[in-house]
């Protein structure tokens, strides 16, 4: 895939970090960069007859819509001068609206970029996240804190466990893996069956890939009682990748949040870029 249309979500009140880290990465591509800015509204007053008119609140609308337009026209005009290719559009919007907001951009990009934030609470990226991962049909880059090598990808590893979400993010992430000069797919406890990774887990991948030019090498690991995202993390370090790709929430995402899983964990945990599609 070519990613010829960025996309990211910042707060009003953020720093240029994360703006300039994802104008880099869409200078590296030659890519357009869309970027949303959006302030989180107040609930409307309310009582036990309903909502009620207040002007102390709609005030505070006003207020935050002036601020969100002008941190986007400031971002906007830091981006010309850089020569990025860029558009900004600002919101001023309830929680609930930011995911709808999010993934109608995302589905008008080729990825979303989203910020690893601290233990992943973050209420905005974690909104932006969830409607762009589940309602766009778009992969989603998680960039960690720091400084990363995106789009540069010279080792890349696969997590494959032959879902259709880990298929859909290789696909995605096809034009990166013929520029790597290492593709590791790790396979945890892969079980040979009719259905999923077929009577030798990793062969199908290989010969799939190998068509596209990449020649990838397959490491079939023992779970042996630890946590498949401790498992997918030190792979990563053993191998130096430069970006993990990997399905997002195969199982349903209110039991991966309540009870924990592998996509949650590595999204608070990841300390690379990881591709990530649903």
């Amino acid at each position: 895939m070519s990613f010829r249309t960025l996309l990211i979500a910042v707060g009003a009140a953020d720093d240029d970090r994360e703006v300039e880290r994802a104008a880099a990465i869409a200078a590296a591509l030659g890519a357009h960069l869309h970027v949303l800015v959006i302030g989180i509204a107040p609930p409307p007053p309310s009582s036990p007859y309903g909502i009620v008119s207040n002007d102390v609140w709609a005030t505070e609308i006003r207020e935050g819509q002036e601020a969100a337009d002008a941190r986007a026209a400031a971002i906007l005009a830091a981006l010309g001068a850089r020569g990025i290719s860029a558009s900004v559009e600002s919101h001023h919007i309830d929680r609930g609206t930011i995911a709808a907001v999010a993934a109608r951009a995302a589905r008008y990009a080729d990825l979303t970029l989203v910020p690893q934030t601290e233990k992943n609470k973050d209420p905005l990226q974690t909104a932006v996240m969830d409607g762009a991962l589940f309602e766009s049909g778009r992969p989603i880059l998680l960039m960690p804190v720091g400084e990363i090598r995106f789009p540069e990808v010279e080792t890349a590893m696969i997590a494959w466990d032959a879902s259709v979400e880990a298929s859909k993010a290789v696909r995605d992430a096809l034009g990166l893996l013929r520029q790597a000069r290492e593709v590791h797919v790790v396979l945890i406890d892969p079980v040979p069956s009719f259905e999923g990774h077929g009577p030798e887990p990793g062969a199908d991948l290989a010969t799939y890939l190998g068509r596209h030019g990449i020649s990838p090498t397959i490491h079939r690991l023992p779970r042996d009682g630890r946590e498949c995202a401790d498992i997918l993390n030190r792979c990563a370090a053993d191998f130096s990748a430069d970006l993990i790709v990997m399905g997002g929430f195969g199982h349903s995402r209110l039991r991966q949040r309540i009870f924990g899983g592998t996509t949650v964990a590595m999204i608070s945990r990841a300390k690379v870029p990881v591709l990530m599609a649903h």
